[in-house]
């Protein structure tokens, strides 16, 4: 698999907001400025901040999935006994009949379990992909990358939680933290997709 099937969505996603945040500056910085845009410049700041957060949780979120779905194609297909295993695998040492399931083993986890777990933090995602069998800190681009990209979860959780204003973040700030972002889930694919293969 060379790209998981939804890294060119999201990237074109944030490529959008891109084309928003330059229509907006160059609405702010007109002569006359947009009034609307100009006396709001803090809500949009934050509203795009708050944005592109979002579209890299909703990617990391969607392609775990991927993760998921195949293993349990896998798993299917090999038609591994649910009870042989869960015994084997010594997670349960005493199974209970209400434990016992006469089917082929496959994953239970679905979509919504990954709620709690997911973040554009990029340390909580460290930990998170350690469960799918990912080691993100043996990836150098990733190390290069998680600073930049934990500022900007930092900067979005402290307008979300504290009420920040965000007026130190300007809207060239913005669409470098778009570049970054695309940067960082185009890695993240690709170790995705090395995990599947």
């Amino acid at each position: 698999m060379d790209k998981t099937p939804y890294k060119e969505s999201y990237i074109l996603q944030l490529e959008k907001l891109s084309s928003i945040i330059e229509d907006t500056n160059s609405r702010i910085i007109s002569d006359p400025p947009d009034s609307l845009i100009y006396d709001n410049a803090n809500f949009f700041t934050k509203a795009f901040l708050i944005t592109m957060c979002a579209y890299l949780e909703s990617y990391l979120k969607d392609s775990l999935m991927t993760i998921v779905d195949d293993t349990n194609a896998k798993l299917v297909s090999a038609k591994l006994p649910h009870n042989l295993i869960l015994w084997g695998l010594g997670a349960k040492k005493d199974i209970k009949e209400t434990d016992l399931k006469f089917k082929s083993l496959k994953l239970e986890i679905k979509k919504k379990d990954l709620d709690d777990s997911i973040s554009g933090n990029p340390f909580k995602t460290r930990d998170l992909f350690k469960k799918f069998g990912i080691e993100l800190e043996k990836n150098s681009e990733f190390n290069i990358q998680k600073e930049a990209i934990n500022s900007i979860v930092v900067k979005r959780n402290k307008i979300l939680h504290h009420n920040d204003e965000a007026s130190d973040v300007s809207n060239k700030d913005l669409t470098e933290n778009i570049i970054a972002l695309k940067k960082y889930i185009i890695n993240i694919d690709e170790l995705i997709c090395k995990h599947l293969d």
